[in-house]
């Protein structure tokens, strides 16, 4: 047998003694003293491939944690992965036997995590939230699900007349998952509606700065409307904006009290797997390419796929709403899902790294590029724009694939949405921090993506002949 091979059959060994006693020992909050976040930069198909097998053929639990993984195109590209100080010298063994030079970008998970939340929890025992007042809103701290749903109220409220509230779905454990349509009152809905335009925050969990983004650059667009600016009246004038902040809302509202770097949904998985571990990839359970590249069978991972395609109810509540809105009538020329970490636009496709690329991907770039533009001109953070599985990873049943691929009226299991731009955008940052984006990032992160989307508006407006 391989040295890599025997070394990674060893380590699911270790996992699987350690796995029992990890949660003993954890209790109800997740502790990740001594955790650590390291980087490699595979340089060849052989270190991709063990990459690869680590991160998915793993059937234990979720110990190691890609943060950034690894796919056939990744050569010279980052792989972030979290190790536990138990597995370290084990884990380091491997990645050595691979010629893989290990860069620690993060020395101490549980350090950021505890500074983190110390400092939340302060503020919140000293700076009470306050009223529900939108005006008392502070868009530059980190918010809890039940302050992110009186946002969304209070918008509909101060701008009744042009945001309407919809539920999207309710939760698997049972929480409303909120939104908004926005339709300038000049809009001309009187036939068919207008082009419309999907942002949804905030599908995994631990992302913070996802739903945080997106209520940021909302909020400041219907100022801008409200203020009389000539490219937001546009904007909302012609076109219907839907936005939920936050969808995984069971994920979030854990990652708040039991673990702070949770990702997936909440689901049980325990009948007919076989395992006690709870949570599906909601960003791998969409139905187009389910449970292909890039994804797990097993339930413990990161990557699970779910039981089947559309198993978890907050995946399925968006497809079942987009589905009516489109069996209505209404045409998607956008659709975005926000995420976080890297700083890209990453557009179709996900599901196979030897994909062709799609129909749109040149017009795709353009805009992608346009945005990513627009936020370097605020504080020079570089986007880069291109497809999945050339800057990222696969990922089959994700969501931008599904937006993207051709509605088909009869059944939700075939074909998606057909949104000509379709994409996942990573926020901030490329590694520092990672999932872990300290509050006073917020501000900065929400001025550049502000940018990025008014120049997304400018982009479809003029593309759709509503400005020259």
């Amino acid at each position: 047998m391989m040295t890599w091979l025997k070394g990674i059959t060893l380590m699911f060994g270790i996992l699987s003694v350690f796995s029992g006693s990890i949660l003993a020992v954890l209790g109800p909050g997740r502790k990740y003293d001594g955790y650590q976040v390291w980087r490699v930069v595979p340089s060849n198909a052989h270190q991709i491939k063990s990459l690869i097998r680590l991160e998915t053929n793993f059937d234990g639990f979720d110990l190691l944690d890609f943060w950034r993984e690894a796919t056939p195109s990744s050569i010279g590209r980052p792989v972030d992965i979290m190790v536990p100080s138990s597995l370290r010298n084990n884990v380091h063994d491997i990645l050595t036997s691979l010629d893989l030079d290990v860069t620690i970008t993060i020395p101490d998970v549980g350090a950021l995590v505890n500074g983190q939340m110390t400092e939340i929890q302060t503020r919140q025992v000293n700076e009470p939230v306050g009223t529900t007042a939108l005006s008392d809103f502070d868009y530059a701290r980190y918010h809890t699900y039940d302050e992110i749903q009186q946002w969304v109220s209070d918008i509909v409220s101060e701008y009744s007349d042009i945001a309407s509230p919809f539920l999207l779905t309710t939760s698997y454990e049972g929480r409303p998952i909120n939104g908004f349509r926005i339709r300038g009152r000049n809009s001309d809905a009187s036939v068919t509606p207008p082009p419309a335009v999907w942002f949804e925050g905030g599908i995994h969990a631990r992302e913070w700065i996802s739903p945080a983004t997106v209520m940021w650059f909302t909020g400041k667009l219907l100022q801008d409307y409200e203020d009389g600016d000539e490219l937001a009246v546009n904007m909302f004038d012609n076109m219907d904006w839907y936005i939920v902040p936050s969808l995984n809302v069971d994920g979030y509202t854990y990652t708040w009290t039991n673990d702070r770097l949770w990702r997936k949904t909440r689901s049980d998985n325990f009948e007919g797997t076989n395992s006690g571990c709870v949570g599906t990839d909601p960003n791998r359970n969409f139905p187009f390419g389910w449970s292909g590249n890039g994804t797990s069978p097993f339930p413990c991972s990161n990557i699970y796929h779910g039981k089947s395609a559309l198993s978890e109810t907050e995946i399925d509540g968006v497809v079942e709403y987009l589905r009516s809105l489109k069996a209505g009538g209404q045409d998607f020329h956008v659709f975005m899902d926000w995420h976080s970490y890297g700083q890209y636009f990453l557009s179709p496709w996900s599901y196979s790294a030897y994909a062709p690329n799609p129909p749109d991907y040149d017009d795709m770039m353009l805009m992608g590029n346009a945005a990513s533009d627009a936020i370097f001109d605020v504080h020079g953070t570089v986007f880069q724009s291109g497809s999945s599985i050339e800057l990222l990873n696969e990922a089959a049943g994700s969501s931008k694939d599904w937006g993207y691929v051709p509605y088909d009226p009869t059944s939700k299991f075939k074909g998606g949405l057909g949104a000509k731009y379709s994409y996942t955008v990573e926020l901030r940052d490329k590694g520092e921090y990672g999932f872990l984006l300290p509050e006073n990032q917020i501000q900065p992160v929400g001025e550049e993506i502000y940018a990025g989307v008014r120049a997304i508006g400018d982009y479809i407006l003029r593309e759709l002949g509503f400005i020259v």
